[in-house]
C-alpha cells in the first residue's frame, strides 16, 4: 500500500448474477483528488459502497491506515476516517444550516446544553473552510439544491476524515457552484486536507478537478 490512503484489490460484487463490478483495483494517495468516471449502470455507485461499509464484497479486499479488510461495517469506515456525501446529501431540513453543521460536533463532544454561540462558530468555520456563503438561521429545505449539497460538503470536510468521497458531486449544481466545490477540492488539497474521490458522468468536470482518473465501463 506505501503512503496510499485506501487501496482496493481485485474487489468484485454481483446482483442476481449480474457484474457490477469485477476484479476492480484503485488506489488514492494523500491530497490527491482523484476522479471516478463512467457511464450510469458501470459500477462507480457500488463501488463506493463498498469502501463506505455499505455493502459486502463477493471477493477482494480493502486497506485502510495499513489495515487489511475483506469486508467493512459502516462504523469501521468511518472510524478509518471515510466519509461520503451521496447524491441526497443526508441532511435534515427541518434544520437550520448552523444546525446541520454543528449538531454532530455537539453530539460526538457529548454535548448536554445547547449553546447557540458554540454553534455559530463551528458553522462559521465549516463553511469558511470552502468559502461558502450562507445565511447560517436559514432552513435547510428552504435552500436550493446546490447549496444544500454545498452544506453536505462543508460537514464532511469538518470531521477527521482521511478520504472524502462525493457521489456525483456536480449533477445538482449550477456552473457557478461547481466551480465553487472544485476550488475547495483543490484548496484542501493545497493545504494538505484530506483528499477527495469525485465519481461523475461528466468528462469535462471531472478533466477539471481531477490529478488522476480512473474509468468504470460496468461489466455484464
Amino acid at each position: 500500500m506505501g503512503n496510499n490512503v485506501i487501496s482496493v484489490r481485485n474487489v468484485s460484487k454481483s446482483f442476481a448474477g449480474v457484474h457490477a463490478l469485477r476484479d476492480i483495483n484503485l488506489e488514492i494517495l494523500p491530497g490527491e483528488i482523484h476522479c471516478l468516471a463512467g457511464e450510469n449502470g458501470s459500477g462507480k455507485s457500488t463501488l463506493i459502497k463498498i469502501i463506505s461499509g455499505v455493502y459486502e464484497p463477493d471477493a477482494g479486499t480493502i486497506e485502510l491506515n495499513g489495515k487489511v479488510h475483506a469486508r467493512l461495517t459502516p462504523i469501521e469506515a468511518i472510524l478509518n476516517g471515510v466519509q461520503v456525501i451521496y447524491q441526497d446529501f443526508s441532511v435534515f431540513p427541518n434544520l437550520t444550516v448552523m444546525e446541520n453543521l454543528a449538531l454532530n460536533t455537539e453530539l460526538a463532544s457529548k454535548k448536554k446544553m445547547v449553546n447557540w454561540g458554540r454553534f455559530r462558530r463551528i458553522a462559521e468555520q465549516a463553511v469558511a473552510k470552502i468559502d461558502f456563503k450562507v445565511d447560517l438561521d436559514q432552513l435547510v429545505g428552504r435552500l436550493s439544491v446546490a447549496d444544500r449539497q454545498l452544506v453536505a460538503i462543508s460537514r464532511a470536510l469538518m470531521g477527521d476524515a482521511k478520504l472524502i468521497i462525493m457521489d456525483e458531486p456536480t449533477t445538482a449544481l449550477t456552473k457557478k457552484r461547481s466551480t465553487l466545490s472544485s476550488g475547495s477540492s483543490s484548496t484542501s488539497k493545497a493545504a494538505g486536507s484530506p483528499p477527495c474521490s469525485l465519481a461523475t458522468n461528466s468528462k469535462k468536470s471531472s478533466r477539471s478537478v481531477n490529478d488522476s482518473p480512473s474509468c468504470a465501463t460496468g461489466r455484464q
